[in-house]
């Protein structure tokens, strides 16, 4: 439990990393009037994600349970479990580090955004040739423009933590953190009982009707089917619309 705690909050600290910067790169690469669907395409991804780990879950399980078989626990509650099991849930969480190593590979190779080079570094040369590898065309930094935006820039230049941003943005931020608090504890807490969801509708057996590799197997293949047939296409509705 230790172990897997552990675990668990360094994932929690990646993704509530990730979340941010993902729609901040986006939201600056893209233009107004297609921005939204950016943002949305981003947090899309999420979708075919959770329908991976689903699979991956179901093959795992089920290859352990037919390695491994086991009593129900009305059976024998202790047998029920065996010692294997421990490795499912950990190959399961080694899968997911696959892609936080491709991210992170992926990461160090992007360029920063053009809007931040060019405002916040100040560095108006290295957005034009940032901008020129991703548009494949040949920019060239204009220097009347170099200096106006210099001189605009000024007014707008506080800290993240000074009263001026708190008057500008203090309300914006507040209410953002606030609903995307609330949406996390209804979205992530579901997992502590939408096996119980399960076994109230008839999806799955009641848990002592299963050993605990095989529970694992039938909740993973109620929560891909959810994920398949209900989130992704969700996601991919908002990606249309949002704009």
């Amino acid at each position: 439990m230790t172990t897997l705690c552990f675990f668990r909050f360094w994932l929690g600290f990646g993704i509530g990393g990730d979340y941010p910067l993902s729609a901040t790169i986006m939201s600056e690469y893209a233009n107004k009037r297609t921005r939204g669907a950016f943002i949305a395409v981003v947090f899309a991804m999420q979708g075919f994600g959770i329908v991976a780990a689903g699979i991956v879950s179901l093959v795992v399980s089920a290859a352990f349970n037919s390695a491994f078989p086991a009593p129900t626990f009305k059976v024998n509650a202790k047998l029920s479990t065996v010692p294997e099991a421990d490795y499912v849930w950990r190959i399961i969480v080694m899968f997911g580090a696959i892609h936080a190593s491709l991210t992170y590979y992926w990461r160090m190779k992007m360029p920063e955004t053009a809007r931040y080079t060019a405002l916040v570094a100040k560095n108006m040369k290295q957005a034009a040739a940032d901008m020129s590898k991703v548009l494949h065309v040949d920019l060239e930094v204009e220097q009347g423009k170099v200096a106006n935006i210099a001189n605009t820039d000024k007014g707008n230049s506080f800290g993240l933590f000074s009263t001026e941003f708190i008057r500008r943005r203090g309300l914006h931020l507040i209410g953002t953190t606030t609903t995307w608090f609330l949406l996390d504890i209804a979205y992530y807490s579901q997992n502590l009982y939408q096996k119980d969801i399960f076994t109230a509708i008839q999806w799955i057996p009641p848990a002592n009707s299963m050993n605990a590799i095989y529970e694992v197997y039938r909740t993973a293949k109620a929560q891909t089917m959810i994920a398949f047939c209900g989130l992704v296409p969700g996601y991919w509705f908002t990606v249309a619309l949002i704009d």
